[in-house]
């Protein structure tokens, strides 16, 4: 039986070495000096305990889907980290509308039953995109792309997004709703784009070793498509 192979992955395994067990041998130690040499040469020694706190903040997909959300989030996640945390933030919700355009685009053909498919058509036959952001988490959560939890981790971007961009007569810590904007859209590409154990809907993962390939039963899926 012909199977489908991921070759193509995003991995980002470096927070992992300083989250592992507390006992640590020499290869562990070795891997987590290089990893702080690498973070150094990286951001720089300036205020590099604040940097390194905020990169461990930070909780990227391990493993996922290759598309232009991976380059842009990791844009994010250093403007983060240098502590360029307006940028963060504003680029953090940027991409979240960024993805669901990207995504409902791609998938529409599936749809075409659906009472949204001629407002999407439409948008896209004029190289529009969906500017609202209610209609855009309507539509992937009408279409069963997303669920009941991720569809909360929208409206909540939604929210920092408006707080962020709409001017607000309040004072506003930069640092929470930068973190939390990065950390819900990372969540949001994990719910889609994950290529990790959890996905085991879709994948056969690592069942022949050091393999992952894509479940028979799973290849008409619009988000596998």
């Amino acid at each position: 039986m012909k199977r489908y192979k991921i070759l193509s992955l995003a991995i980002d395994t470096s927070r992992g070495i300083f989250r592992g067990s507390s006992s640590e041998g020499s290869a562990i130690a070795i891997a987590k000096k290089e990893m702080e040499n690498e973070i150094k040469s990286r951001f720089g020694v300036f205020e590099y305990d604040n940097k390194f706190k905020r990169y461990m903040a930070l909780e990227k997909p391990v493993l996922s889907v290759v598309e232009e959300h991976t380059y842009l989030l990791e844009d994010i996640c250093d403007a983060y980290v240098r502590g360029s945390l307006y940028s963060a933030l504003t680029g953090a919700c940027c991409l979240g509308e960024r993805i669901f355009n990207n995504v409902i685009f791609k998938v529409m053909e599936d749809f075409k039953s659906s009472p949204w498919y001629k407002i999407v058509y439409a948008k896209n036959r004029r190289n529009g995109s969906i500017v609202e952001w209610e209609d855009g988490i309507k539509i992937l959560h009408s279409w069963n792309i997303i669920n009941a939890e991720v569809l909360k981790k929208y409206l909540r971007l939604k929210e920092l997004r408006n707080e962020s961009v709409h001017f607000q007569k309040k004072n506003q810590d930069l640092e929470s709703m930068s973190l939390e904007a990065i950390n819900i859209i990372s969540f949001i590409i994990s719910s889609l784009f994950s290529l990790d154990q959890n996905r085991k809907d879709i994948l056969l993962w690592f069942d022949v070793p050091g393999e992952i390939f894509l479940k028979k039963a799973a290849e008409n899926d619009p988000m596998v498509k």
